[in-house]
């Protein structure tokens, strides 16, 4: 069953409590809340500039990975996300790795799977470089 990566990072934000900021010691739950909103948007905007996508009103993803590296607060979040675009209503599938880290900007590494429906004219056949 798919479901919006979006949801589960305000379910996390609402249901969190305060927690420590200090880098040696784990996240508290408020402020991991707000990482994983804060990493959604940033990844979403990587793949909007990357894949020269038009809006995009929807990511769905039945496949995330997080992965904890080094100290707390530090993650690779291994996914496959189909993102629905506004414009021309066309849903592409993406796989790759959103490295989410703490004390600097989040990045992403993501590949075009393919085109799972078609929108407007333009259908998407080559995987873009």
């Amino acid at each position: 069953m798919k479901r919006t990566i979006l949801a589960p990072a305000i379910l996390a934000l609402v249901l969190s409590g305060c927690g420590p900021s200090d880098p040696k010691k784990p996240e508290g739950g408020l402020m991991l809340g707000l990482r994983a909103i804060f990493a959604f948007k940033a990844c979403t905007d990587k793949l909007e500039q990357r894949f020269g996508l038009t809006k995009v009103v929807g990511v769905t993803s039945n496949d995330m990975n997080p992965i904890q590296v080094g100290p707390p607060g530090n993650w690779d979040v291994k996914f496959t996300a189909d993102v629905t675009e506004e414009e021309s209503g066309r849903v592409t599938r993406y796989t790759g790795v959103c490295h989410v880290r703490r004390d600097k900007p989040t990045t992403l590494d993501a590949s075009f799977v393919k085109e799972v429906k078609a929108g407007g004219d333009v259908v998407r056949r080559v995987r873009p470089g």
